[in-house]
């Protein structure tokens, strides 16, 4: 009985202390695995290497908007949508430094009558090939490079930034970026005024202000909200006023231009931002003043105006 008691004691000593030793291994193998980085890790290693990259190119004196557009069609694939979102940002910002540098180019007299005899409307490699005056085309080449398209206005030629070229990265950025993206595109694609006449139609002009509502209620803490804030202010003066050669308003007989009316009247105003809920007050406004610019409708339009934010 005593040898079998020592017996089962010895092995109870052994099973604990091979126990142990196979706890110190396992904890040692988990060590082991903690010591070497997450692929969540390793990608915010190499995000911030590279966004370190990408701002070291922005503090560089020398850099151009050219040079920017390179290091993100190479590299935003590979960062975080955020990062990504970031460097469309950065690069907007560069863009509109450059650009009011370039404006100041394009107003000299002398280059605005060279525009007009050899500009052909696009900066297509085939346009630009055919310009003979080299100054000229210098000028235009420095405005494609730097992400612009010509405008032109009044007779007069100036450069603006081309948003469609910010399409390829929609997929790249965070959603807020890629609805601002959309909404600015169609704003460069088909500006909506031009020589004070509206170039879209009221449906459309609807339709972009309801497009940018939404955008500010969605994303009201997008760094891009205050802009489509201010863009919309602008379709709600066209919604309620027209422009100057295309008057909502008709000067003749103060009566509201047909094609306005009958959109106006056929529209229906769901949404729950301030665009909707001021157009929906002014249809109903107007429908009962006869569709006529009343001073009751003079008085509406100009005080919501004024307290729009």
């Amino acid at each position: 009985m005593k040898n079998s008691f020592y017996i089962k004691t010895i092995s109870s000593m052994l099973m604990l202390v091979l126990l142990t030793v196979l706890s110190g291994c396992i904890g040692s193998e988990k060590q082991k695995g903690n010591s070497n980085p997450t692929i969540e890790e390793s990608r915010a290693k190499e995000d911030k290497v590279i966004m370190d990259g990408f701002n070291a190119l922005l503090q560089n004196d020398t850099s151009e908007v050219k040079d920017i557009f390179e290091f993100v069609n190479k590299k935003i694939a590979t960062v975080t949508p955020k990062s990504a979102s970031m460097m469309l940002n950065a690069l907007e910002n560069k863009q509109q430094a450059v650009l009011i540098k370039m404006k100041g180019t394009y107003e000299d007299d002398a280059i605005q009558q060279k525009l007009v005899k050899d500009f052909k409307g696009d900066l297509t490699d085939s346009s630009l090939h055919g310009i003979q005056d080299q100054d000229i085309k210098r000028l235009l080449l420095e405005t494609k490079s730097n992400g612009f398209k010509v405008e032109t206005a009044e007779g007069f030629y100036f450069p603006v930034i081309d948003y469609s070229l910010y399409k390829q990265y929609r997929s790249n950025v965070t959603p807020d970026i890629a609805a601002y993206i959309n909404i600015m595109a169609v704003e460069s694609d088909i500006t909506p005024v031009k020589d004070a006449g509206l170039m879209i139609g009221w449906g459309e002009i609807i339709k972009r202000g309801i497009s940018q509502e939404n955008f500010v209620q969605e994303y009201q803490n997008s760094p891009k909200a205050a802009d489509v804030k201010n863009l919309l202010k602008n379709y709600l003066i066209f919604a309620l006023y027209g422009t100057n050669n295309t008057p909502l308003f008709q000067y003749e007989d103060n009566q509201m231009a047909p094609a306005a009316k009958e959109i106006y009247s056929n529209s229906t105003w769901n949404g729950s931002g301030s665009f909707s809920k001021i157009m929906a007050e002014y249809t109903v406004l107007v429908k009962n003043n006869n569709y006529n610019l009343t001073q009751e409708v003079k008085e509406y339009r100009n005080k919501v105006i004024q307290e729009f934010r």
